[in-house]
């Protein structure tokens, strides 16, 4: 499978983490688990210690299941196949045991605390505190360079906040090439910057002769493989310091510098689930992009004499779909190093909402239709359908009324990945699709919840009940003085 084909299905199960790291951190650490739980503020049903047994077998099952799949060796894989049935065995009974006290699927407290950090990694191999180049191929012609940063205290068994650092082109003319990745750090992120103590920073290089804001025209051969390239280079590369380092899934940001905005946000828009915000340096108009999938994101926009008007601008057309869009004057020229400190400071405030209450879908790809807890099925080609019939999904969860609103066009059918955070599960619940009512009940099933939240190697992705609907035809309108067939004549 492609890296395209597995980001298309919102799946990074190629990034299963590297074994035998060190112990990682219980749900009875610094963060308070339940105190991020929107579940009407329902206590957990566990208490501290059987949330930690729990999660430390659910640690050592996925440490198992990893070794077997990449172990490849007849005999070496008969071992790894029985420590990982032991393993499974022994998340399973736990599991089982403290089921007696509640149903644990039903309690979001005690599922996140379950599986809260639960993937391994190693030690990096390389030391911390200095930034080190590195290069992955995806296959015959698609070989990328990338760098990382870790900061100099990084422990492989706490969750560390990421940055996906897109570096600029050295000047402002269309024919510019890029800065080396390594040495744009070094000019956006100072030494003795407070980010650089406790931030992973990833830094794709970019391509000479590869630009990567314009807008694809797929109706031309060739650009649905140029925005391959984009994306591989960026979360392909990105997928390599998920797979060894542990960030912390919700809290990982965009940082774009000039030339790749418009493509940043083009990117978000298709991956809003994965990011908790972007920073644009060198804001630009935006072309052919759909702003829907953006709802409720965080954006920082870099402000100076000379952008004023296109901020402004960009400003007012991302309120449309967010109200977290903050705007900072900035101080010194592109690109902006002074701004450091208070970008750290805007990450801090922010961070990734895995189960908003209002979703909405708005494809710029044909191939990434899905967000958070709402995934688009067939659909009408993005591109080449007049604009009134693109795909568009709209899903709004009411937990105090048990009803899900859904507003659909331009599909046919859509799933929805449900939790105790969006419906009380425990009741039925009404699904109002395009003004069609239907009620239903869906038994939650732990083994599909932990799949997909393998797959996406996201431990925020916990839906136990999965609701699968078609859009209901529209009627066709009736002409001007046309009868009802049993209307009286």
């Amino acid at each position: 499978m492609t890296v395209l084909a597995c980001l298309a299905t919102a799946s990074l199960s190629a990034l299963l983490p590297t074994l035998d790291a060190a112990p990682t951190s219980t749900p009875n650490d610094s963060r308070s688990w339940a105190a991020q739980d929107p579940q009407g503020g329902k206590p957990p049903i566990l208490d501290n210690a059987s949330l930690a047994s729990l999660n430390k077998k659910l640690q050592a099952f996925l440490a198992a299941e990893a070794e077997y799949e990449t172990t490849e060796e007849t005999r070496a894989r008969e071992r790894a196949s029985k420590k990982r049935e032991k393993a499974k065995d022994a998340f399973r009974k736990d599991w089982t045991s403290k089921s007696k006290k509640g149903d644990l699927l039903s309690s979001m407290a005690d599922l996140r605390a379950i599986y809260a950090n639960c993937f391994k990694v190693d030690r990096p191999k390389k030391s911390a505190g200095t930034v080190h180049k590195f290069s992955v191929s995806f296959g015959e012609g698609a070989d990328y360079e990338y760098s990382r940063y870790l900061p100099k205290k990084y422990k492989p068994n706490t969750p560390t906040r990421g940055v996906i650092v897109l570096p600029g082109t050295k000047t402002a003319d269309d024919m510019s090439t890029w800065e080396e990745g390594r040495q744009y750090f070094a000019k956006v992120w100072p030494k003795k910057t407070p980010a650089l103590a406790r931030t992973v920073f990833h830094i794709p290089h970019m391509a000479d002769g590869r630009d990567m804001d314009p807008a694809p025209d797929f109706s031309r051969q060739g650009q649905e493989q140029i925005e391959q390239t984009r994306i591989e280079r960026v979360f392909g590369t990105y997928a390599q310091t998920m797979k060894n380092i542990n960030v912390d899934r919700p809290r990982v940001f965009l940082d774009c510098g000039r030339g790749n905005c418009a493509f940043g946000v083009r990117f978000l828009s298709m991956f809003p689930d994965r990011f908790a915000g972007i920073v644009l340096r060198w804001p630009t108009e935006l072309e052919e992009i759909r702003l829907g999938s953006l709802t409720g994101k965080s954006i920082l926009l870099l402000k100076t004499a000379d952008n004023g008007d296109v901020v402004d601008a960009l400003k007012k057309k991302f309120e449309t779909v967010t109200d977290q869009v903050t705007v900072l004057e900035t101080t010194d020229a592109y690109p902006h190093p002074a701004a450091a400190i208070e970008i750290d400071q805007w990450f801090d405030k922010n961070s990734r909402n895995m189960v908003p209450k209002r979703v909405v879908i708005e494809p710029n790809h044909d191939r990434f239709n899905r967000a958070y807890w709402a995934r688009i099925g067939r659909m009408n080609p993005v591109h080449t359908s007049a604009a009134a019939d693109r795909p568009r999904l709209e899903v709004e969860a009411n937990r105090e009324e048990n009803r899900i609103v859904v507003k659909a066009t331009g599909i046919e059918d859509f799933v929805l990945l449900l939790n105790d955070d969006l419906v009380d599960l425990d009741k039925e619940f009404t699904v109002v699709v395009n003004d069609k009512a239907v009620t239903e009940q869906k038994k939650r099933s732990r083994r599909r919840m932990q799949r997909l939240m393998i797959e996406r190697s996201d431990w925020e992705f916990l839906f136990p009940v999965q609701y699968r609907s078609s859009v209901p035809k529209a009627e066709p309108k009736k002409e001007s003085g046309e009868k009802e067939p049993d209307e009286k004549r």
